[in-house]
Order: structure tokens, then sequence, then C-alpha cells
């Protein structure tokens, strides 16, 4: 038995990944279910079609950002939780915290999908981004700064390039917001999470150069 089932005050980490995985793969396969075609009654030539399909055109970008933002927490996760040995209890609640934010995100999709073009729709779609995003950031903050419950320490750099694209994910929440509040046209607000796809890069490259003088100066001072 792990060390953790010895220690009342530690859980096993494995029963938390085990839950995260099958939340996530929930979630995520439940975003598509809004993709659906109207009555085929109603469709009754090419033209009927591509119309119908042109109206799916809002439901499918929030299906597009949701998909690969919940990737984007999934894999997040997964490299924290890579450090971690057993988890207290602290650590437990934040990551069901976390998962309730995620079982949300097929209702957030689903409405900023049907209602883009109000901005309440995209206040509740991007507060739960953002939720998403502070419960991540608590999470990696709780793992770097309790090495007990790691038998390798996150490493600051690694720390800081997940906060470097967490934080970004919630200054993008609001700027989508406020594109919404400008533009009210169908998922306005949404073209503004394609800017992970710039965070993200920029974050690694500068977390593997931190990364890269952390070990220069150990080789150094390891040196004779």
């Amino acid at each position: 038995m792990s060390e953790a089932g010895h220690d009342p005050n530690y859980f096993p980490v494995h029963r938390s990944e085990a839950l995260t995985d099958g939340i996530f793969a929930v979630a995520m396969t439940l975003l598509v279910i809004e993709l659906k075609l109207p009555d085929a009654q109603a469709i009754h030539s090419s033209d009927d079609l591509i119309d119908a399909l042109a109206g799916l055109v809002p439901k499918a970008i929030a299906w597009l950002i949701s998909f690969f933002v919940l990737a984007f927490f999934w894999a997040g996760h997964h490299r924290a939780f890579g450090y971690v040995r057993k988890a207290d209890a602290k650590l437990v609640w934040l990551n069901l915290a976390q998962l309730a934010a995620v079982s949300l995100m097929p209702f957030s999709c689903a409405l900023i999908g049907e209602k883009g073009g109000l901005l309440p729709a995209q206040v509740v779609y991007s507060s739960n981004m953002a939720l998403l995003a502070v419960l991540a950031l608590l999470i990696s903050r709780h793992i770097q700064r309790h090495p007990a419950l790691t038998p390798t320490p996150m490493p600051l750099a690694r720390y800081k390039g997940a906060r470097m694209r967490i934080v970004g994910l919630i200054v993008i929440s609001i700027v989508a917001v406020v594109i919404a509040w400008f533009v009210p046209w169908p998922g306005g607000g949404n073209m503004a999470f394609m800017l992970m796809a710039v965070i993200n890069p920029v974050s690694r490259a500068l977390e593997r150069r931190e990364l890269e003088g952390v070990r220069a100066a150990e080789v150094t001072a390891g040196s004779p």
C-alpha cells in the first residue's frame, strides 16, 4: 500500500487523477451535443442544407474554443499532478472545485452558441473560463509551495510558465466580455480566446529559457 494510504492526512493521488480524466472526457464529449441540424423536414434542398450549416457556425466556434480550452486545462493538470506523490485535503478540494467548473462548460458552451449575441451569455461563458483558470492557478501554486506532496518539487520556472498562461487566459476572458459589449454579434467576444495561440508558445519559450538558466547555474556551481 502507498504511503498516502497509511497516512490519514493524505489521499492517494491516482483517485483524483482518475476522476479528473473521467470528468474532462465527459465534458469534452458533451460539448458537441449542440451541433445538430434542425428538423430534417425543414431541409428540402442543397440551399436549405447550406443555410442550416451556416447557422451552426457560432455553435461550432464555441465548441472548438471550448474543446481546446478544456484540453489546455487537462494538459496543465496532467503536468502539475506529474509532480504529486500524495494529495492533502486542500489539493483534493481545489481539484474538485475545478472539476465543478469543468462540468459547467457544456452548459456555458451551449449558452454562448445559442445566444452569443447577448452580453449576459458572454459574461457567463467568460466567467466559467476565468473560474477554471483561477482554480488551475491555485492548484499549481499549492503544489509548488508544498514540496512534501512531491518526490521532486515543481521548479519555480515551471510554475511561472503555468502562471503566465493561466493569468493570460483570465485577462482574455475579461477582454472577451469587453469585445462582446462593443461588438454584439454572435461569437464576437470569443475571438479573444484565439490569443491563447500567442500566449502559450511565448510562455513556454520563457519557461524553457529560465529552466536552462537554472541548469547552467547548477552546473557552474558544481564545477571545481
